[in-house]
């Protein structure tokens, strides 16, 4: 079980932009919601700090939203606010190849604190720094264990933000989210993970090296009524394209939607696979779960 992240009084104050016997006031005032340690301390959860935002605009203006304790932190805090990607890329890029996580983190959760919307967040920030480190494993520049670990600190950051954000009840439906037998890439369907869950949906999360026949069960027991496939590297273009195919089979024979996204469907033969429907990036997943509830 991820073990959630909680932030002090402290804490909450600096991200929110003021001082900590304002914290307190709002809290008491019922303004701010929070959980109390059996000593009596505030605790905050990212929901408590970002619900509060959503309901005071202007409060919003006002937050620091990154916590500011050097210039550096101020200028990264500015252009969170701001959503100025192709600066947090730059800087994003050196703390992931530095692998300092946890700083990585509090742009991420700045991001989401400052109310970007999380398939923005995803598409514009998160893919670009993953394509930006797999280039420099290509052009030599970085060794695979130096690529391997930086991708790994990524996808378990996102695990982290998916573990403190809320999430409304399972009431959509179910969606199984899986990937190719041969496909060792599942850090796009983290994020497929995350934007369903928030929409609603009880997510199956089967993950890396999954056969389409093994997929089977779990479709006769739980009934999904979607499935999302993601694809980064094809290696055997047939056997993945019977892969593929099987599933259509399956998607006729129960009656789920089939959603794919990703570079490896660029090798794939897609149109004779109907009724799979194509997204290009996270925000049109977004997308297509509004315009189906």
């Amino acid at each position: 079980m991820e073990q959630l992240t909680y932030f002090n009084s402290k804490e909450a104050a600096n991200i929110l932009g003021v001082n900590v016997s304002t914290i307190k006031r709002w809290t008491e005032e019922g303004k701010l919601q929070c959980v109390k340690s059996s000593g009596g301390h505030r605790k905050f959860l990212m929901h408590h700090l970002s619900g509060f935002l959503e309901s005071n605009k202007k409060r919003a203006v006002k937050a620091t939203i990154f916590p500011v304790d050097t210039m550096e932190d101020l200028q990264v805090s500015r252009y969170i606010m701001k959503g100025d990607f192709s600066y947090l890329h730059k800087h994003a890029l050196e703390l992931a190849l530095s692998f300092e996580r946890i700083r990585l983190f509090k742009i991420l959760q700045g991001l989401y604190l400052a109310q970007h919307p999380l398939p923005v967040i995803y598409d514009h920030f998160v893919v670009p720094l993953l394509h930006e480190i797999g280039t420099l494993w290509e052009q030599g520049q970085i060794s695979v264990a130096e690529e391997h670990v930086a991708s790994q600190n990524i996808r378990d950051l996102l695990i982290r933000l998916q573990a403190i954000t809320a999430r409304p009840p399972a009431e959509k439906g179910t969606a199984l989210c899986l990937t190719f037998p041969d496909e060792l890439h599942d850090i796009g369907l983290k994020m497929a993970d995350h934007i369903l869950e928030l929409k609603g949906f009880k997510v199956l999360f089967s993950g890396q090296i999954t056969p389409a026949l093994s997929v089977e069960h779990l479709i006769k027991t739980f009934h999904p009524q979607r499935i999302y496939l993601s694809s980064t590297v094809v290696k055997n273009v047939k056997a993945t394209q019977k892969e593929l195919n099987q599933l259509k089979s399956f998607a006729n024979q129960y009656g789920f939607d089939l959603y794919g996204g990703g570079p490896g469907f660029s090798r794939l033969n897609i149109e004779t696979v109907h009724p799979l429907v194509w997204l290009p990036d996270f925000t049109a997943l977004s997308q297509s779960l509004t315009e189906k509830s």
